[in-house]
């Protein structure tokens, strides 16, 4: 199993220490699981002034990096709310160890509801609102959470 974090704007350094702590985590652990490598892909944000039509060409680069034999999971404020359970139950027991995974983080505009049903899961982390440095290594941790959950290691207490 493949996991990687597609995601609008670009690589940056900010919280990477981290970020790179979580990655080793999930890394070591996830071999358990059959987990062999978690990965990024950065798009480049739309320079349009208009918000429509920069939200209309990131979501249009996002949907082109939909795969098949992938589970496609967007993370967007109007999905469903899980806990680190539900959520560990989601990624692990739905595509049974084998599935490759990609998640989807979309533009500071967010991505048209026309396209949702390209998704195969479409999840919240709540109704804030958080900078995409943040969110991904928010994304990060609950992925090394449950890999131990699914491991029953003590971290997730």
């Amino acid at each position: 199993m493949l996991i990687t974090i597609v995601y609008i704007g670009s690589p940056n350094n900010s919280l990477r220490d981290i970020s790179k702590e979580y990655e080793k985590r999930i890394n070591q652990i996830g071999k358990s699981i059959g987990l062999k490598n978690i990965s990024y892909k950065s798009i480049k944000h739309s320079n349009k002034k208009n918000a429509i039509e920069k939200k209309e060409e990131e979501t249009n680069k996002l949907i082109d990096e939909i795969k098949g034999q992938t589970l496609n999971i967007l993370l967007d404020r109007a999905g469903t709310k899980l806990d680190s359970f539900e959520f560990s139950k989601l990624i692990f027991t739905q595509t049974g160890n084998n599935e490759n995974i990609k998640f989807f983080i979309g533009g500071s505009e967010g991505i048209d509801q026309n396209y949702f049903n390209d998704f195969d899961k479409i999840i919240s982390f709540g109704d804030l609102t958080w900078p995409h440095k943040m969110f991904k290594m928010m994304l990060l941790e609950q992925i090394y959470r449950s890999i131990t959950i699914i491991n029953k290691h003590p971290y997730h207490k």
